[in-house]
C-alpha cells in the first residue's frame, strides 16, 4: 500500500478535484483513507448546513452577480473548492459515532490486530494505538480507567512523549493487550516532546474536578490546556 493521502488530497478528492483519478484509487483500496474519508465528508457536510456557510456562500453569489467582469469562471470544480474551505472554516470538534474526537487534523483510533477500527474488546486481546498526527510530530496518550486514574499509555517508557512519523494513520508500538475495565484514552499533540507528569497531573485534575460535578470518568473531555491538540476515545471493554 502506498503512503497514506494527505488530508489536502482528501479535501481536493471529496470536492471533485482528482482529475488524475489517484486519489479515487487510493481510497477505494485504503481502508485508512477510507475511513478518514468518510469523516471528512460528514464533517464537511455538517458545517455547510451551518448558518455561517449559508451566509457566506449567499454573499460570494451576490458578489458574483453584481460583477459585470468577473476575474474568474464559476464553473462546479471552483465552488466545490470554495465548499471545502467553508468546510474547514466553520468545522467545530466534534466526537463522532465512535467515540473518535477530531480536532482539525489530529484523531485517535484502536485497531484490531487485522487492522478493524476497535470499540469492544474483550480481556486478553490485542489492539493497537493509531494516531492522525495533523502538522504535529509529538504525541502522549494518557488513559483514565473507571476508577478516575490516569496512567501514562504511551510512549510506555520516559519523562516526555513520543516522537512520530506524520501521516493519516500512525500505528504506535507496541501493540497493548486488553484488560478487564472500560478506559477513556485522551491523546495530545505538540511540536516538541510534553513532559508526561505535568500532562497527568493536569488530566487528573481536570476528572476530579469533572467528577465532583457528577461526571463520570469515562465522559470527561479532554482538556484543552495540555499541548496544541488533542483527542480521545473510549475502549469499551466486555467480560
Amino acid at each position: 500500500m502506498a503512503e497514506h493521502l494527505t488530508r489536502l488530497e482528501l479535501d481536493e478528492w471529496l470536492a471533485g478535484l482528482d482529475a488524475s483519478g489517484r486519489a479515487e484509487r487510493h481510497v477505494a483500496a485504503c481502508p485508512a483513507c477510507g475511513m478518514l474519508a468518510e469523516r471528512m465528508r460528514q464533517a464537511r457536510e455538517s458545517s455547510l448546513r451551518e448558518p455561517r456557510a449559508k451566509a457566506v456562500l449567499a454573499r460570494l453569489e451576490e458578489k458574483r452577480a453584481r460583477s459585470a467582469k468577473p476575474r474568474w469562471s464559476w464553473g462546479v470544480p471552483l465552488v466545490a473548492a470554495l465548499a471545502v474551505g467553508l468546510a474547514l472554516v466553520v468545522y467545530v470538534p466534534r466526537e463522532t459515532d465512535d467515540g473518535v474526537r477530531l480536532k482539525g487534523s489530529v484523531a485517535l483510533r484502536l485497531l484490531s490486530e487485522q487492522g478493524a477500527p476497535v470499540a469492544d474488546a474483550r480481556p486478553g486481546e490485542r489492539v493497537t494505538l493509531a494516531v492522525g498526527t495533523g502538522p504535529y510530530r509529538n504525541v502522549l496518550v494518557l488513559a483514565v480507567d473507571e476508577a478516575g486514574t490516569v496512567e501514562r499509555l504511551w510512549p510506555q517508557e520516559g519523562a516526555t512523549g513520543g516522537m512520530v512519523e506524520q501521516g493519516a494513520e500512525v500505528k504506535l508500538s507496541p501493540p497493548l493487550e486488553v484488560t478487564p475495565g472500560s478506559v477513556a484514552l485522551h491523546a495530545f499533540f505538540s511540536e516538541s516532546p510534553l513532559e508526561v507528569e505535568p500532562a497527568r497531573a493536569v488530566l487528573a485534575k481536570h476528572v476530579a474536578e469533572a467528577r465532583a460535578k457528577g461526571q463520570g470518568p469515562l465522559d470527561v473531555e479532554t482538556p484543552g490546556g495540555i499541548g496544541k491538540a488533542q483527542a480521545r476515545t473510549l475502549l469499551r471493554v466486555v467480560p
